[in-house]
């Protein structure tokens, strides 16, 4: 049975989008689905673990979307303003959100993207950001082969879907290989991302262009892609992840 809530949005969707949903549902039916987050039969998100979900709640950072102590900006986007106009994400990077993201990363469980866009569905109508162009983060061409597609991609195509944006992965690539950014100190995170993202200004120049990821935790990638997108000419950049891992040199 599918969360009540993500059943009564399905209501207000497009036709296009529809048929993506179904398209996945119909899979359902030929293959029982079990939850990403506990492996539960019977949905590929149960509302079991959509209730353990812990959310980020307000104050945030206006810039980079982490929980701060009063309204404005944190320590680090004082500092160093990031590029991008602005970073969100659903909810913190733990229990069954991890198992899910996990298992859409790494498990091969494609279907988890479709459903787990919801809440990046529901997050851009509530923020009401004027995006033109949507686009998932690069992976390096190494990891695209060997995992054989993109978990960004699967949560970034369907919500271009939803709002009828232009979904277009061809803005951004990823010039060079990187190592992982799991277990990387700060300095190391940006370090490894820098200049590692190039942007097509024909398609960026002058465009607000949302850029969407499934985990955030220093925002060095996301900053990346900012800095690439804002360098090619695009007006504004937005980005949205479903989740956010808190770094441990980060604090309040």
């Amino acid at each position: 049975m599918e969360v009540p809530e993500i059943r009564r949005s399905i209501d207000r969707l497009n036709l296009v989008y529809r048929l993506y949903h179904w398209a996945w549902t119909g899979l359902d039916l030929l293959y029982p689905p079990h939850c990403g987050g506990c492996n539960k039969s019977g949905a590929r998100w149960c509302g079991i673990c959509q209730n353990r979900v812990s959310y980020l709640r307000p104050p945030l950072c206006v810039k980079c979307g982490r929980m701060v102590l009063q309204v404005g900006l944190c320590p680090n986007c004082r500092l160093n303003s990031p590029p991008y106009q602005a970073l969100r994400s659903w909810a913190f990077y733990e229990g069954a959100l991890r198992n899910a993201i996990r298992r859409l990363k790494y498990a091969g469980d494609m279907a988890l993207g479709e459903i787990l866009s919801h809440p990046l569905i529901q997050m851009l109508r509530e923020l009401n950001w004027q995006i033109e162009i949507v686009t998932p983060v690069p992976q390096g061409h190494i990891r695209q082969e060997t995992r054989g597609y993109n978990q960004a991609a699967l949560l970034a195509f369907p919500l271009a879907l939803n709002f009828r944006l232009a979904y277009r992965p061809e803005v951004l690539m990823k010039v060079r290989e990187t190592r992982s950014q799991v277990g990387l100190s700060l300095a190391e995170r940006f370090e490894n991302v820098a200049g590692v993202f190039k942007a097509n200004p024909k398609i960026a120049k002058g465009k607000t262009i949302l850029v969407i990821d499934d985990v955030t935790t220093s925002g060095a990638t996301m900053q990346a892609c900012g800095s690439a997108l804002m360098d090619a000419g695009a007006s504004l950049v937005y980005s949205l992840t479903l989740a956010r891992a808190e770094h441990q040199e980060f604090g309040q």
